[in-house]
């Protein structure tokens, strides 16, 4: 493997560190990845392991998982003593102890055209919004958050069809070379780090389950794009005669209607169209009755009463 001298500490968590750390690893010495720990989760609670540290034991190399990242985690990557550290989708802030260590600092890749989007949530958020472009910002980690001085940028459209999913995997797919030939260039010195201008910062907020119940008074387009950016979590659903839905396939309706918003306009083999905000209608395609299996709501409807307003 041709990865040179320059030595790197990696931290991250999830599935979308993948391709970053599978470029980087044939072009430097990844000496070891600082993953979070495995928790619980899902309905039978089982264990999970973070895809990072799935992706160390199946590649041999060396992880660790704190709980903190304290003094005996600066000893370890010390004692490794790195060319530079990369942060991406690790979940944790880097304190100054840990990110000063390295020659070159600790950068951090973010998903967004910073100082636009800081935060837990930034291409979801692009999306929610419905903006037409975003991107990825390589910076040099600080004490606050998302806003260390910027070493590279690179631009990427939003879809109309795009969701987080997609979005998310173009971005890593195509954003790994540009992280390693900006990490030879920081390495090289071949390349300047420019101030963000913190007057134009603005803040994507981490996303919660509860944000994903349908508000019928926005707009047809705000709750497709809701749709979109809420994909694969955590969806987006409403209530029918007390019974959870959540929407797994929907589209803007051509038709309009002055009716209440959350209405139940009509239903047949091909879609239940709601009312909206503005006039607006949508169409459900396929729904998800909570503790059964994906289906149409004309199937739903055969053994289930759907209510005249949806809730």
């Amino acid at each position: 493997m041709e990865n040179g001298n320059n030595s790197i500490v990696f931290f991250g968590t999830s599935e979308i560190c993948i391709p970053f750390i599978d470029s980087l690893k044939s072009k430097f010495d990844i000496k070891l990845i600082i993953t979070q720990p495995d928790s619980f989760g899902g309905r039978k609670k089982k264990l999970i392991e973070p895809s990072v540290k799935k992706y160390a034991l199946s590649n041999n190399i060396n992880y660790i998982q704190p709980e903190k990242l304290n003094g005996s985690v600066a000893d370890i990557i010390k004692e490794i003593d790195p060319d530079i550290s990369v942060v991406i989708s690790y979940g944790k802030f880097i304190p100054k102890k840990i990110f000063n260590i390295p020659k070159y600092k600790t950068v951090n890749v973010h998903f967004s055209i910073l100082p636009k989007l800081r935060g837990a949530a930034p291409y979801q958020r692009a999306i929610e919004s419905g903006l037409k472009n975003t991107g990825i910002t390589i910076f040099e980690i600080c004490k606050e958050m998302d806003a260390g001085d910027i070493w590279a940028t690179k631009e990427y459209n939003i879809f109309t069809d795009d969701t987080s999913t997609t979005l998310a995997d173009r971005m890593a797919e195509n954003g790994a070379s540009f992280l390693a030939s900006t990490l030879k260039k920081i390495i090289n010195q071949t390349i300047e780090k420019k101030p963000q201008d913190h007057s134009l910062a603005s803040f994507a907020k981490i996303i919660t389950k509860s944000e994903g119940r349908v508000n019928w008074d926005i707009n047809a387009k705000e709750l497709y794009d809701k749709f979109r950016a809420f994909q694969p979590w955590p969806g987006i659903f409403f209530y029918s005669i007390g019974e959870k839905i959540s929407i797994k396939e929907m589209k803007i309706s051509n038709r309009k209607s002055n009716d209440p918003a959350g209405n139940v306009l009509s239903l047949t083999k091909d879609a239940l169209i709601v009312s909206c905000g503005g006039d607006d209608c949508i169409e459900i395609t396929e729904i998800l009755p909570q503790g059964k299996k994906e289906m149409t709501p004309y199937i739903f409807s055969l053994g289930n009463k759907i209510s005249e307003k949806l809730d």
